[in-house]
């Protein structure tokens, strides 16, 4: 198990570490710094991730926005539950 707090942000094949920066009040909302290879993705509004994290737990994300005066912090809504294997057509339908 990893440091708590921390993720893994996987956008299509690539995996970005990073942390959870703060939760936003119960709408499904949270800040999220990712590490500097960030930069290196297309990542803006409406991009959508698999979160996935310290524990294994793994959930469907989309950007709201970057966050101003942070290079790396996005704030991210909660779509809700990502399937079990990354990738696998067959298992995204247990996805909720």
């Amino acid at each position: 198990m990893r440091e708590f707090n921390s993720i893994v942000a996987h956008f299509g094949n690539a995996a970005i570490p990073g942390r959870i920066e703060a939760l936003e009040g119960g709408r499904g909302f949270m800040r999220v710094a990712l590490d500097p290879d960030v930069d290196a993705l297309p990542v803006q509004e409406g991009s959508e991730c698999i979160l996935e994290m310290h524990d294994g737990a793994r959930f469907r994300f989309a950007v709201v926005e970057r966050l101003d005066g942070h290079t790396h912090a996005f704030r991210m809504k909660l779509l809700g539950r990502a399937s079990p294997t990354l990738g696998d057509p067959a298992a995204s339908s247990l996805a909720e």
